[in-house]
């Protein structure tokens, strides 16, 4: 098996193979790059499809899935693949790589499945180079070539949609824990740490509050029974310290477990 040189690419082109819609100052030593078309899909909201007027630009939300259409059409032979990979300068902004291949046979245009990993909206302008393509040249021309046309071209991403679940579906899986313990395995060690201080620290102030609920409850209680004005300053006094201590209590707990 060998890989094509950017003199055999652009021969290639020239001569209306490989690759249609192309621009000449993408090729490369012995690659070329896909640039971004004008249509994509979301697949973080249920595949939608997103096709944009000229001058719109791409829009991945963070943690969202999407797959990208090429601007270009592939025309594979039968006696060749291509291998595709992510441009690095996007793997840099959070943009997952991804490593994709069309078979021999194959035309249309190319879908490249991404996530954005970071915690930005990423834009990518219609024209941006997404990914590298690179020709190898087979031993022998397959006998199975690709038959049908891409999900993008037929109107319907293939979303295979009948492998995903609900946690309500696999809970009682035993691999599966609760909804918020699988919910917390998603982020970070340090940001579970603190939703977890979070939690806690709001069981005691719901605590504390009680503590202060309730003593103000039996201040009136006593305020209401008391035959002297004494008694009413004994209640009003009490209440005021068990207020206080409830408040100081919180404050001290949550200092302290601010500073761990």
């Amino acid at each position: 098996m060998s890989t094509y040189s950017n003199i055999e690419i652009e021969s290639a082109i020239a001569s209306d193979q490989l690759l249609s819609g192309t621009d000449g100052a993408m090729v490369e030593g012995a690659s070329y790059q896909l640039r971004m078309g004008h249509v994509y899909y979301d697949l973080s909201e249920g595949g939608k499809r997103f096709e944009l007027s000229a001058g719109e630009k791409i829009l991945i939300k963070p943690g969202h899935r999407v797959v990208l259409i090429t601007a270009e059409e592939l025309i594979i032979p039968q006696n060749l693949v291509a291998r595709v990979v992510s441009k690095g300068s996007l793997f840099s902004i959070g943009l997952s790589p991804v490593a994709t291949y069309a078979d021999p046979g194959f035309n249309g245009n190319l879908g490249i499945v991404t996530q954005n990993l970071s915690d930005k909206y990423v834009e990518l302008p219609q024209g941006e180079p997404i990914a590298k393509v690179e020709f190898n040249l087979l031993n022998s021309t397959t006998t199975k070539p690709y038959i049908g046309q891409h999900g993008f071209q037929t109107g319907m991403w293939p979303i295979k949609t009948h492998l995903q679940r609900t946690h309500k579906d696999v809970k009682n899986d035993v691999r599966v824990f609760s909804e918020s313990e699988e919910a917390l395995a998603l982020l970070p060690n340090a940001t579970r740490i603190i939703i977890r201080r979070l939690e806690s620290t709001l069981l005691w102030t719901v605590f504390a509050l009680v503590i202060a609920i309730g003593s103000n409850a039996v201040t009136l209680v006593l305020i209401k029974n008391g035959s002297s004005l004494l008694d009413h300053l004994y209640a009003v006094v009490g209440s005021l310290v068990a207020t206080g201590i409830a408040a100081v209590g919180a404050l001290l707990i949550n200092y302290f477990r601010r500073i761990k």
